[in-house]
């Protein structure tokens, strides 16, 4: 039987590490633990609320980061990740408050121009998306969902060859993003190349 440490930050490193090993069950009951140390400990909120959206659990996840950013306002991953959770849960104006709270507190921050992207192109508004994931790029340049995310508002846009550069740009990105190398090899096909 494992015995689980009685410190908080250690029991959410722990929890961090399982996940990336693909542990979830473990990085579950690690983060479970750690809040059961200290009921208030953020990183610990927002990795069970990671945990909630990798299995689907959208509402929970939201509800994690939603007592993450009471706790710890100043973070704008933690508003990032609760505008993620709110526009899976198709709450465009609540996931739009979430990523403009993130860009409050950092102007630049990338994952919340591309969340604001997404919304702007599942809105039907494609061309004004194509600024938020520049914006994206600029600070990430190797954040490739965002340089999908731009080939997909190109084309929605009408922009095809620019689309197509971006969806080439992706393919070329370094070993991994097997998801997203697969959807742009899709889209890009679909442009006939």
């Amino acid at each position: 039987m494992i015995r689980w440490p009685g410190d908080a930050p250690l029991l959410h490193d722990l929890a961090a590490a399982a996940r990336v090993a693909g542990r979830t069950g473990e990085a579950t009951r690690a983060e479970e633990a750690a809040l059961a140390v200290d009921g208030n400990s953020r990183a610990a909120l927002n990795g069970l609320g990671l945990l909630q959206v990798d299995a689907g659990r959208f509402g929970e996840a939201a509800a994690s980061f939603e007592r993450a950013t009471a706790l710890e306002p100043s973070d704008p991953s933690f508003w990032t990740n609760l505008g993620n959770a709110r526009r899976e849960l198709r709450d465009a104006a609540g996931a739009a408050a979430a990523y403009q709270r993130a860009l409050a507190i950092d102007g630049e921050w990338p994952d919340a121009a591309n969340g604001l992207g997404v919304l702007l192109v599942q809105g039907n508004r494609a061309s004004e998306a194509v600024s938020w994931f520049d914006r994206a790029l600029a600070r990430s340049p190797g954040f490739v969902e965002a340089r999908l995310n731009l080939g997909i508002a190109r084309q929605q846009a009408g922009q095809l060859e620019r689309a197509r550069a971006s969806y080439r740009a992706v393919l070329g990105a370094h070993p991994g993003f097997r998801a997203e190398k697969e959807a742009a090899r899709k889209l890009l096909e679909g442009l006939g190349r």
